[in-house]
């Protein structure tokens, strides 16, 4: 039942977007499009995800995960493939956690993925927020993204003081969160490390993907401006309401766009150009898994 209603949620997304655009136009724009913008930022994004991969084999080393540095490079880039084919982008996170638990502890595995996936998003605030002061937004946007950021610094202060003072140890669920959490003391509290710069690294070449397609459109946004629209549809897209976010990617970037004067064709076709990015993506996960899947004869084995 749930499927279904994402199924129908994302398509009446689209087709509310699709009532916005002149087709005419929306033809024109795409086919002016140049292919070889497109081309690099596929290959930038794929460096991307193997930057991820080299994170998340910090990660494990320093909490003591058993897999190899490959069958992790490996599994990051299968987690690709799962985040496109289930709804929500986190299917990928889930089937990490599950494949590490072969070879690891349920509280180690959980604790890896969900610190990879914390330290990303913290790289991206970490990134963005001063930037607000620095580029010029619609009052509007401004207002959206001081809220925002000022809800993942808070989130990661809570999650700070979570981990230093751990006083609800005594109700069942949250001593178990607060022991995959706690995991996290190995490493943020040395933020120059190999960690850290991998991960902001990630971050800016994740960003560079994105400003590819920016430039191939032609929307007037500097670098800056485009890491903050990136964000915002990166978080648009991890709610659980859609499959992997069409229709609110693409409802999402319209709307932020005309905000900047600018004609609802452009932020549809940066929305479908940034989902068939990540399906192109997820594709190349689908590869990696496959062979892993052909070399063995079950995931215990491959991972």
């Amino acid at each position: 039942m749930l499927l279904f209603f994402k199924i129908v949620f994302s398509g009446l997304a689209l087709w509310w977007v699709l009532r916005q655009v002149n087709l005419d136009q929306l033809h024109s724009v795409f086919k002016e499009l140049p292919v070889s913008t497109y081309s690099y930022a596929l290959l930038t994004m794929s460096l991307c995800v193997c930057l991820n991969g080299l994170r998340l084999c910090y990660i494990s080393k320093l909490i003591g995960i058993k897999n190899s540095f490959k069958s992790l490079i490996n599994l990051t880039w299968s987690g690709t493939f799962f985040n496109q084919l289930l709804p929500g982008g986190i299917g990928g996170d889930a089937y990490r956690i599950y494949a590490l638990t072969k070879k690891n502890s349920t509280l180690l595995s959980t604790s890896a993925i969900i610190w990879d996936r914390i330290l990303g998003l913290a790289c991206m605030g970490l990134i963005c927020v001063p930037m607000l002061f620095f580029i010029k937004l619609p009052s509007s946007l401004k207002i959206i993204a001081l809220t925002t950021y000022s809800f993942l610094v808070g989130g990661i202060v809570i999650l700070m003081l979570f981990i230093r003072f751990p006083i609800l140890q005594n109700y069942k669920l949250i001593n178990k969160l607060w022991k995959i959490l706690a995991l996290g003391k190995k490493f943020i509290s040395k933020p120059c490390t190999f960690l850290g710069i991998t991960g902001l690294t990630a971050t800016f070449v994740n960003f560079a993907a994105f400003y590819l397609l920016i430039i191939a459109l032609q929307i007037p946004l500097n670098f800056w401006e485009s890491c903050v629209l990136y964000t915002f549809s990166l978080l648009i897209t991890m709610i659980p309401i859609s499959i992997s976010g069409w229709g609110l990617r693409e409802s999402f970037l319209t709307a932020y766009l005309l905000a900047y004067g600018l004609p609802p064709e452009k932020g549809f076709t940066l929305g479908i150009l940034q989902g068939l990015l990540m399906l192109a993506v997820g594709g190349i996960g689908a590869i990696f898994y496959l062979f892993s899947k052909n070399h063995k004869n079950s995931l215990g084995t491959t991972l």
